[in-house]
């Protein structure tokens, strides 16, 4: 009885058809497509609104208060 490596190597493979390396790469883009605007959308919008509203707050406070907020103070 031959091991499960060399029934695989008897095995006939027949090739891939000719556009196969197109529909890879297309599907492939378009995952990636898909996680880089995921990642953007939920990463790099949220952090810049996230500074965006510090800036505002800052203000807020200069306004309300008369002196520039200390972020440094803990």
């Amino acid at each position: 009885m031959k091991d499960f490596l060399e029934q695989l190597a008897d095995v006939e493979i027949r090739e891939p058809p000719p556009d196969f390396s197109r529909r890879l790469h297309r599907r492939v883009n378009r995952a990636l497509m898909v996680h880089h605007l995921l990642d953007f959308f939920a990463g790099a919008i949220a952090w810049s609104a996230g500074h965006f509203f510090r800036a505002v707050l800052g203000w807020l406070v200069l306004t309300i208060t008369g002196k520039f907020p200390d972020h440094n103070r803990r």
